[in-house]
């Protein structure tokens, strides 16, 4: 039983590090138009197989992992490269969508503006001293990153948001994932998993540590994690900021509403993004613990700013 769930989860793509796609951020096998998927229906599993047991026997300890990480240096130039490549995919993928996408004009400029704000509350602020902004011209409710510091914002996302808290909250997420590097973690599990095969397996015991090292290597099943740690971390910098966070909250409360139908029964680390009905209570919650520690501060929610493309001085 667990060598079949171990081989059907190497079938599964990472995701990419992007901040809320309109569909409830499912891994994708294959495209098939119209396709309702039901985990229990479909594949020979149940969803209780999938729990915290089961990754932990899969891809072993989670905090004993990002300490093994945590270990692995990745050059500012590799890393840089690394999302070179990235990004020129990923703007190939839009181009055979007839998606442009542009560094220049207003929108990049006021973005710009905001990211410098929050760029001081990374903690590897230095390693990004330039930002790279991108508009892509979609409708899609969408922003992403990319390692080396690119983020892209669609232009529908622009429009869905009705305020500049909003928008700061989900530029302080797209942040917070190059701030704690998770768009590098795949990267630095194939490297452990080099430096494992290099090194040499001697034993049944070794084999075993190999074993989830190279599993690592091939899957991130964290995403579902990381989507959470950059979502509070755009709340707190954007109070840290002066912003109102329980604006960032709403924006899922209303992705909610808008598509109350993707509710996909998958396994939480099928997922590659938590539920939007849970961003937006997880959010909600820090919001009003961040504002009772300081219940007279004055917070911007800036509808103005927003509409005028001026960030709130």
């Amino acid at each position: 039983m667990r060598l079949s769930l171990v081989m059907w989860c190497m079938m599964i793509p990472v995701c990419n590090q992007g901040f809320g796609q309109e569909p409830q951020g499912v891994f994708q096998f294959f495209p098939v138009p119209n396709l309702k998927f039901n985990f229990d229906r479909d594949v020979p599993f149940k969803q209780t197989d999938f729990g915290d047991n089961f990754l932990r026997q899969i891809v072993g300890n989670r905090d004993q992992q990002k300490q093994q990480l945590a270990r692995i240096e990745v050059s500012e130039a590799d890393e840089s490269k690394l999302g070179k490549n990235q990004f020129s995919l990923f703007a190939k993928k839009l181009k055979s969508q007839r998606i442009g996408l542009t560094d220049k004009g207003k929108d990049v400029a006021y973005l710009h503006q905001l990211i410098n704000k929050l760029r001081p509350l990374m903690t590897n602020q230095d390693r990004y001293s330039s930002i790279s902004i991108y508009i892509a011209d979609s409708p899609l409710t969408d922003a992403r990153s990319f390692p080396g510091g690119t983020i892209v914002v669609f232009r529908g996302l622009l429009k869905f948001v009705t305020n500049e808290a909003a928008l700061v909250g989900i530029l302080g997420h797209e942040l917070s994932h190059l701030d704690r590097q998770h768009q590098l973690e795949q990267f630095k599990n194939s490297l452990l998993a080099q430096q494992t095969i290099n090194g040499g397996v001697k034993d049944y015991g070794q084999f075993a540590g190999f074993s989830q090292v190279m599993m690592n290597s091939f899957m991130t099943p964290y995403a579902l994690e990381q989507e959470k740690e950059a979502d509070l971390d755009g709340c707190r910098w954007a109070f840290q900021a002066g912003y109102d966070p329980r604006e960032f909250a709403e924006i899922f409360r209303r992705l909610n509403d808008r598509f109350p139908d993707r509710q996909n029964q998958a396994p939480s680390f099928l997922r590659s993004h938590p539920y939007h009905i849970d961003r937006f209570m997880a959010i909600r919650d820090t919001s009003r613990k961040l504002i009772k520690t300081t219940p007279d501060k004055q917070l911007i929610r800036g509808r103005e700013n927003l509409r005028r493309r001026q960030a709130h001085r």
